[in-house]
């Protein structure tokens, strides 16, 4: 699945050939929905949202504090200090836990949103990256290693055990990091990461016993250093970021992969003509064809952005030809789900206004 790109660079004195293996993944759209600056911090590292209290939390080291802020504004909602001394990147957030990783004493430390913490020993030593709970379901927290080789943690909160996974394709220091879950794969496992001074996201989905990238995009606007990721409950991801005029910023984006990705991207599956919609983009309502061979059952759903099924727009026998559905929602990113004959498929789709 990889494409092989031959540079020649020529100067006065010759030529030097190198291969570099270039990436070739479906496009993922990442579109940047409201951006706020953050004038209460300092600086910012890592963030995390804790879907218990609903709060977006914010690392500043310069401020020796995690800020605590309203995802729908980004408005200060409270502060919880950080260790005397503390450095690192990473926080990671579940139910009022905090968690923090330093770059200085290879410890991880959690708090109960007091000033008292808790350490244990950091299976990444001094190199953890960006933290998440894998969102927010699963007990096990998740931190990236910020340098070759690259490489996340399943870790046990009270760092009694730990898995570790690869991160293939990945060519520069990683900086932010968030699990999420995908609706229409039976094992629903998927991470999004990025680089702090490549300024690049990269898409991974679990495959059996281990992680494949399926995606690769330029961050969405210009930066000096791409930062966190934090996934909220409504299908949102939280990025922050230091701006070319030094100045930190977080910015809420619309990346529809929450609600389905092909079992295998590169399959042929998805190009059957089983599943089709006579517009993408459509405008206030889509209408979805279904094309079967034979009398067969059949169910057609549709997931909204975050994963979570929307309408179930038909189940049961359905005759052999071309049936179409209609679907109306608010705009935004959809994913039609087609389950037929043992077989599934599914067909993103936009609505817009």
């Amino acid at each position: 699945m990889l494409n092989f790109l031959l540079i020649i660079l020529t100067s006065f004195t010759g030529t030097i050939e190198a291969e570099v293996q270039v990436p070739s993944f479906p496009a993922i759209p990442i579109v940047v929905e409201e951006t706020w600056q953050i004038p209460y911090a300092l600086e910012i590292q890592d963030i995390a949202i804790d879907w218990g209290t609903g709060y977006l939390i914010i690392r500043s080291n310069a401020d020796g504090k995690l800020f605590l802020a309203n995802p729908s504004n980004c408005e200060y909602q409270g502060e919880v200090n950080l260790p005397a001394g503390s450095d690192g990147f990473g926080v990671a957030a579940s139910q009022g836990m905090y968690y923090i990783n330093s770059s200085t004493t290879s410890m991880i430390s959690y708090s109960d949103g007091s000033d008292s913490w808790v350490e244990f020993s950091n299976p990444a030593l001094t190199d953890g990256a960006g933290m998440d709970f894998n969102d927010n379901m699963f007990p096990d927290l998740c931190e990236a290693a910020a340098s070759s080789p690259y490489q996340f943690y399943y870790i046990e909160p009270d760092g009694s055990s730990y898995v570790t996974y690869g991160l293939p394709g990945v060519n520069g220091e990683i900086s932010g990091f968030m699990g999420h879950q995908v609706a229409t794969l039976d094992l629903p496992y998927a991470l999004i990461l990025t680089t702090r001074f490549g300024h690049e996201f990269f898409f991974y989905w679990y495959m059996g016993s281990s992680y494949t990238q399926y995606g690769q995009e330029p961050c969405p606007v210009t930066v000096s250093e791409s930062m966190g990721l934090a996934w909220s409950p409504d299908g949102y991801v939280y990025w922050s970021y230091k701006g070319l005029d030094d100045e930190y910023y977080i910015s809420k984006l619309m990346i529809p992969v929450f609600g389905g990705i092909e079992e295998d991207p590169f399959a042929e599956a998805s190009q059957t003509g089983h599943l089709s919609t006579a517009g993408n983009p459509s405008t206030g309502s889509a209408s979805i064809a279904v094309n079967i061979n034979g009398t067969e059952q059949i169910q057609l759903e549709v997931f909204d952005l975050s994963g979570r099924l929307v309408e179930v727009l038909y189940n049961g026998q359905l005759s052999s030809g071309v049936s179409t559905f209609g679907f109306s929602g608010p705009p935004g990113v959809y994913t039609a789900y087609l389950r037929h004959s043992e077989e599934q498929e599914t067909l993103r789709f936009i609505l817009i206004r």
